[in-house]
């Protein structure tokens, strides 16, 4: 009796881990785009790179924006990690969900941090520099490209397998998550590849895409 009903419940347990993850990655999906549309820009007027950053960081969109953005990274984190305890991935998928499900939640982290650098924006209005700042800079210019990067090979991996969306959303992860790992990379140094930062964007139509996809397959 006890053998049957662990048979019966599992596919059970089972759908209701994708459709949490479905869900989380929609919303995650559709917060990451919000995040990138109320994102602040600089006064393009020229100046330090210090200076542009406080433009920003004073700008009133600064919390609502990262804020959103915040909630992107933690919901598809959390998509991943339902995701990956669902415990019938193939095994190299698996192991990479582990991967990416690990780097998404030290970008959740980075991205905390990302938001409170507006607490500092005084201190660069007198040309000084902070700890948090510094911080705040490797942060973006490390962690963001590797979450991307991670991002983009799941999408690559996910699609090809279908396992996480299809041929069609792989494309949107994979231009995405290349689009913000250049820009991140590289936003600290030089202002060549902030056109980027709009194509980023696709990581947002990726997550939101997959999750939308996996809800109407258990629907």
């Amino acid at each position: 009796m006890s053998k049957t009903t662990a048979l019966a419940s599992t596919p059970h347990r089972s759908h209701r881990l994708d459709r949490t993850a479905a869900v989380f990655l929609l919303l995650g999906g559709l917060a990451f785009f919000a995040g990138g549309a109320l994102h602040p820009k600089d006064s393009s007027t020229g100046g330090t790179k210090l200076e542009q950053l406080h433009d920003m960081l004073v700008d009133p969109l600064w919390y609502p924006s990262h804020l959103f953005s915040l909630a992107a990274i933690a919901l598809i984190t959390a998509g991943l990690i339902v995701i990956r305890r669902r415990g019938d991935l193939p095994g190299r998928m698996a192991r990479l969900m582990s991967v990416v499900a690990a780097i998404s939640v030290l970008a959740t982290v980075a991205m905390l941090v990302h938001l409170f650098a507006a607490t500092e924006a005084e201190a660069i209005e007198h040309g000084h520099s902070t700890t948090l700042i510094d911080f705040h800079t490797w942060n973006e210019t490390i962690v963001n490209p590797l979450w991307a990067l991670a991002i983009a090979t799941l999408a690559v991996a996910g699609g090809l397998t279908h396992t996480l969306g299809n041929r069609i959303t792989l494309v949107l992860g994979l231009v995405g998550g290349l689009a913000f790992a250049i820009a991140t990379a590289t936003i600290a140094f030089t202002d060549l590849f902030d056109p980027l930062f709009p194509i980023s964007s696709l990581i947002g139509a990726w997550a939101a895409a997959v999750g939308a996809i996996a809800l109407l397959r258990r629907s």
